[in-house]
């Protein structure tokens, strides 16, 4: 157990006693007479193995139902074992307690010595205060299931917003390292050259995979997993790789390639720009022994996005690079542990391969 889990645990047992407290300080007021002994036991022992089945429940039982697939079955099969179990228990130490107490507080002469009984798991005294004592045990699970949603809720909540600031934050890089000013100057420039210089449908083209890729970046909707459409985030970036090239005065070669059905799958959005800018900015694009390697294969499950370029080491970035840091964020918020991201780079090759889920 880390400090941290064992901070947790200490912080939710004092509350509980701090509550457990509150709700008999009524009868506390009321008492002519308290004994040491039994309010220790009454109020701190008992109280204290009823928190055990609370805490047990709320941050063992709820959460491993993520490992075993949401099976609610398996959650309220083991929950109500542990009610039985610690019911038990305090069946036990009550009647520990009761012996105890019976001897160390002087009976009076008429009073007759109660015959041993058996107080095992199957005893009758056991069945008896099985029926009386189990719904105190199961109202505690329900409090632990309630409590647990209500944490699972607020941290989804969380993560929710932190994904719309992380979103936010994604989408104005984006626009500061692709569209930014100097990017939309020469890209527009390009385009006014080749209206003057040609009559080709090319200039029209060009504006318009513009003017998409700018409404993609500002207005496009996610659904409530915060992912679009994978074959709209396909036809978006070969619109910047179209944008791309006509930054440059060069051909520039690049191979992306895509297998599989891409229409019925989704993947959150700008999420493949970065590592695609990446490789502009930093690869050789002018040789055609060179080229960029983009894949994507796709199938029922998962999606495989591969990125191989020559490094150029002419070329530094001045600002450093937040692109890359930038998705492993994102990633690490919208998939958790379900994807792999291989970075790999040789003193002439730079590799990315992303493994995602779909």
């Amino acid at each position: 157990m880390n400090k941290r889990t064992l901070l947790n645990f200490l912080v939710h047992w004092a509350v509980w006693l701090l509550l457990h407290f509150i709700t008999y300080i009524p009868t506390f007021v009321n008492s002519s007479r308290i004994v040491g002994e039994y309010f220790v036991y009454a109020h701190l022992v008992v109280s204290t193995i009823s928190f055990l089945l609370f805490y047990i429940v709320s941050f063992l039982v709820m959460p491993g139902m993520a490992m075993m697939h949401k099976r609610w079955l398996w959650v309220i099969v083991t929950s109500l074992l542990l009610a039985i179990l610690f019911t038990f228990l305090k069946f036990r130490l009550d009647m520990y307690w009761a012996e105890h107490a019976l001897q160390k507080f002087p009976q009076p002469k008429y009073h007759r010595k109660i015959a041993h009984e058996p107080i095992g798991f199957f005893s009758y005294r056991f069945r008896t205060y099985f029926q009386v004592n189990i719904l105190n045990n199961v109202s505690i699970i329900v409090l632990a299931f309630a409590y647990r949603l209500a944490l699972s809720w607020y941290q989804q909540e969380k993560i929710r917003k932190e994904l719309e600031n992380q979103k936010l934050r994604a989408e104005l890089s984006y626009l500061k390292m692709q569209v930014n000013p100097h990017f939309l100057f020469n890209a527009l420039n390009n385009i006014y050259s080749l209206a003057i210089t040609e009559e080709s449908p090319k200039t029209g083209d060009s504006i318009m995979k513009l003017a998409n890729l700018m409404r993609y970046v500002l207005y496009e909707k996610e659904d409530n997993e915060n992912k679009v459409r994978l074959d709209n985030e396909i036809k978006h970036i070969n619109d910047y790789i179209d944008l791309e090239k006509l930054r440059h005065e060069e051909d520039i070669y690049l191979n992306f390639s895509i297998e599989g059905i891409t229409y019925d799958k989704r993947i959150a959005p700008l999420l493949l720009f970065p590592l695609i800018e990446n490789a502009f900015k930093h690869g050789i694009l002018t040789d055609p022994k060179k080229p960029v390697q983009i894949e994507m294969k796709v199938n029922d499950q998962y999606m495989d996005f591969y990125i191989l370029n020559f490094k150029n080491n002419y070329l530094k970035d001045k600002d450093g690079g937040i692109g890359i840091p930038n998705v492993r964020k994102r990633l690490d918020l919208l998939y958790k542990n379900s994807y792999k991201l291989d970075i790999k780079e040789t003193e002439d090759q730079f590799f990315v391969n992303l493994h995602l889920p779909l």
